[in-house]
């Protein structure tokens, strides 16, 4: 009996610490399974957070892309083709290729950004470019007409470019089999971009203006303009179109600003809520001015003059 006792007691104490121990188990498999549970509340709330900021940056106006990739370059060539801009799918390929040739140490983005935010590394840029290519790259003026081709018409143009400003883009064009739809309208571009004289009691801000009336430029998409800041050279007292891009309306309160920095810088789309948004960030760019006393580039949408970029 004694022994039957001893039995029954161990028997006893097997089932009271299986439980006890089945208890833990469950416990401990809770507790894991609601640590669990956090961290995947807590990565979720981090992706909505990641995705809210994502989507605030690319509503929010002003905002930059460098079209480094598919899916802001397709973005911005689908508006282009909305606007009825011309040739495209040929920008679409310069645009990507100078992204591939530059490389993901130059720093562009595929993303819409805040201006100060976008910061591409220039001297990488130039030598991807330089690295996987043997001729010449486009600049602004050569992808701004790329662009309005057919959009952009002449009454004349000038018999011949006699000029010195435009003389790496007129080589390029000449000798670069990739720029022949341009220079199916060589005429027409030096004409528009060209460097110019100043006439007899004429200011330099007018000269510009004065030639889209003289030559008879016209756009012919009400939504499609150039936006050009002109240049001054006191010294050969002439203008000249030192930088260019294609300003597109897409509704009252929303325009869209596509550009080339420079032959081997990056390209570059802006959207802004205005013009005066637009010219704010022009007027950042040190590059744009002189020495100190001289005045700041001349600001032309289409052949109007707006004022003096500062």
């Amino acid at each position: 009996m004694i022994g039957d006792a001893v039995a029954h007691k161990r028997i006893g104490d097997a089932v009271h610490q299986a439980f006890f121990t089945g208890i833990y188990i469950m416990k401990k498999k809770l507790a894991i399974s609601l640590i669990i549970i956090i961290v995947l509340l807590a990565f979720a709330g981090c992706s909505s957070q990641n995705n809210e900021g994502a989507d605030a940056a690319e509503a929010s106006m002003p905002s930059v892309t460098n079209m480094a990739g598919s899916t802001t370059a397709s973005e911005v060539c689908n508006a282009l083709n909305d606007a009825g801009l011309s040739n495209v799918a040929v920008f679409n390929d310069w645009v990507l290729d100078f992204a591939d040739s530059a490389g993901k140490d130059s720093r562009l983005t595929d993303k819409w950004v805040q201006p100060g935010d976008n910061n591409p590394d220039l001297a990488a840029c130039a030598d991807g470019w330089e690295k996987h290519h043997d001729f010449s790259d486009a600049d602004c003026r050569m992808t701004a007409m790329l662009l309005v081709d057919g959009l952009i018409t002449a009454e004349k143009t000038d018999a011949e470019y006699t000029g010195t400003y435009l003389m790496f883009d007129v080589d390029a064009i000449e000798n670069t089999d990739r720029y022949e739809v341009i220079r199916k309208n060589l005429g027409l571009f030096t004409t528009l971009f060209g460097d110019r004289a100043l006439g007899e009691n004429e200011a330099p801000s007018e000269v510009y203006g004065n030639m889209w009336k003289e030559y008879g430029f016209s756009i012919s998409n009400e939504n499609v303009s150039l936006v050009s800041l002109v240049f001054y050279d006191p010294d050969f007292r002439q203008t000249f179109t030192g930088h260019t891009g294609v300003l597109i309306k897409q509704a009252e309160d929303k325009y869209l600003f596509v550009e080339k920095l420079a032959f081997e810088q990056p390209y570059q789309a802006i959207r802004v809520s205005d013009t005066d948004q637009l010219l704010d960030l022009l007027a950042s760019r040190e590059e744009y001015y002189g020495s100190e006393g001289e005045p700041g580039p001349y600001v032309y949408i289409n052949g109007d003059y707006i004022g003096e970029l500062r």
